[in-house]
């Protein structure tokens, strides 16, 4: 590890013991970690994660047991060569990989610190191609939760079809978004959490990362419409981006009401500022469609000072109780900068200051709510999560074997070739794999709205 990656980790929290990790966050970690991997290395951890449940033996709570060759045919290794060793080296080079994170140095600096290798033990069988993995304790109570918390599993063939680590990377990263209904971001938050080239700039980072993996997310996996747009434009540099994994359309940050066409030509047009004032106009009765051509050639500075003294004209008009109607003070703003009320009256200095302080102050509410939603969406996974806990917890045990059976083909689909052990779920050992199934079921069903959550007391009212 360089002495970069060390300092970088030290701000880092420590991730691999949490606390009531929520979906998004422990996601996020998973998918900017800072690994040192090569693309089979990478797979075949996504792969050992992915099955957890399925290899896992429950009296030894660190152990995994599974046939190698199963993992080759995944894998895509050549059927004619050693694919059992194969399979085995990969594993083996995955234990020399490690994790160190450490807190920050106190007066004396002394460091809280943890230390593990991915894989503690591993054994291989070339008569029966069976593969015997153990993993640290913390370390797998970390995965434990990660393949609770996160979406992984369900996608496991897409990420294996993919070619490349960035690809990898950034569809696990953006998949959780997407499962958790956040489709736009930063460009800032975006590029700080997904780690990749962090030193260079958006337009490489975009060369380098965004288009290759868009072409081949789209080409090899089953989302055959996934996209990656930006704000970008012609002398306007680009802050946020928009993503879907489907054709669905996404409204505009600022003219969620506006034909898309008319949205990518004001886009194109005018830079981020002028397009924050043409939003806030709108709900004073501006119209974007009655622009057209007309403030083509009119600097920007003269479209800022001249619409700050027609929300000027409407503060006042509002406070003395004479407010006109929103079509009137839409024709104003035309107005103003068309005919350059500010300069006519020698006030485009003040008013262009004023101008871009409300344009500061609408772009900083605008970065506030993004916060607010972020939490809020946090929040939401974390809701979702305790309550589907607290629903298999509350079930009774008529309760619990009606939804085995409504959700049979869910769980044995989930539970893998070594099925949905029903005794176990019923016990309801937070131990066994099938508790984390059926939590994990619950959990898909809540957030899609098929099973409400508590407003009682009672779960099953």
């Amino acid at each position: 590890m360089s002495a970069q990656e060390e300092t970088q980790l030290v701000h880092r929290p420590v991730f691999l013991i949490p606390k009531d990790t929520g979906p998004m966050t422990i996601a996020q970690e998973f998918a900017t970690a800072k690994y040192t991997l090569s693309k089979n290395q990478l797979k075949a951890w996504y792969l050992f994660i992915a099955s957890m449940d399925e290899n896992h033996v429950p009296e030894q709570s660190t152990t995994y047991v599974f046939d190698a060759l199963r993992f080759a045919d995944k894998l895509n290794i050549d059927a004619r060569k050693a694919r059992g060793m194969m399979v085995a080296e990969i594993f083996t080079k995955l234990s020399q990989n490690y994790i160190d994170l450490r807190s920050r140095g106190d007066d004396n600096g002394e460091q809280d610190i943890y230390h593990a290798n991915f894989i503690s033990e591993l054994s291989y069988n070339r008569k029966t191609h069976i593969l015997e993995v153990s993993i640290p304790p913390r370390l797998n109570q970390y995965l434990f939760n990660l393949r609770e918390g996160t979406y992984l599993s369900m996608d496991i063939e897409d990420i294996l079809a993919l070619d490349t680590i960035v690809s990898m990377r950034l569809f696990i990263y953006l998949r959780n978004l997407d499962c958790l209904n956040i489709h736009e971001l930063s460009i800032e938050r975006f590029r700080s959490e997904i780690g990749i080239y962090p030193e260079s700039s958006y337009k490489e980072f975009k060369r380098k990362v965004l288009t290759g993996s868009i072409e081949e997310i789209r080409n090899r996996t089953k989302y055959k419409d996934f996209f990656i747009d930006d704000d970008g434009g012609p002398g306007r540099k680009a802050t946020t981006i928009v993503f879907g994994f489907t054709k669905q359309a996404i409204a505009d940050t600022y003219f969620p009401n506006l034909a898309p066409a008319l949205v990518k030509q004001l886009r194109e047009k005018f830079s981020e500022r002028i397009l924050v004032l043409f939003s806030m106009a709108c709900e004073e009765g501006f119209e974007p469609s009655y622009i057209k051509d007309n403030f083509d050639g009119i600097p920007e500075d003269r479209i800022v000072s001249n619409f700050h003294l027609v929300f000027d004209r409407i503060t006042k008009d509002e406070r003395m109780g004479k407010k006109k109607e929103l079509d009137v003070y839409g024709r104003y703003f035309i107005a103003a900068v068309k005919q350059d009320w500010a300069g006519a009256s020698h006030q485009t200095k003040t008013a262009l200051k004023k101008g871009m302080a409300r344009i500061e102050n609408k772009q900083l509410e605008e970065r506030m709510r993004e916060v607010q939603e972020q939490e809020e969406n946090q929040d939401r996974a974390n809701f979702y999560l305790k309550h589907a806990k607290d629903y298999v917890a509350a079930m009774t045990l008529s309760d619990l074997l009606s939804f085995m059976k409504r959700n049979a083909s869910q769980l044995d689909y989930l539970a893998g070739r070594r099925g949905f052990n029903r005794e176990h779920a019923c016990s309801r050992k937070k131990t066994y794999r099938e508790y984390r199934l059926l939590t994990q079921v619950v959990l898909g069903k809540m957030m899609a709205g098929e099973i409400p959550t508590p407003k009682t007391n009672s779960l099953f009212e």
